[in-house]
């Protein structure tokens, strides 16, 4: 199946409801990031949450990184 449209794709193929369960928002080094646990326990960044371009800019916690649980419990 072909689409020519000019929405993108998040609109047109949703993430199920269940999926956002697993997220949360965490400070991390006082900078509010999107994560989603995974099944180590671990934190995955989602995205970055800050107005600060900043906080754009730190590889600690850019999305795509993961965060060890252990440090917020």
């Amino acid at each position: 199946m072909i689409l020519y449209t000019t929405m993108p794709q998040e609109i047109i193929f949703q993430t199920p409801e269940s999926e956002y369960g697993k997220q949360t928002v965490i400070e991390y080094e006082g900078i509010p990031v999107l994560v989603e646990m995974n099944e180590n326990h671990d934190y995955r960044v989602i995205q970055v949450m800050s107005s600060d371009p900043f906080h754009y800019l730190n590889d600690r916690c850019c999305p795509g990184v993961i965060l060890s649980n252990r440090i917020y419990q």
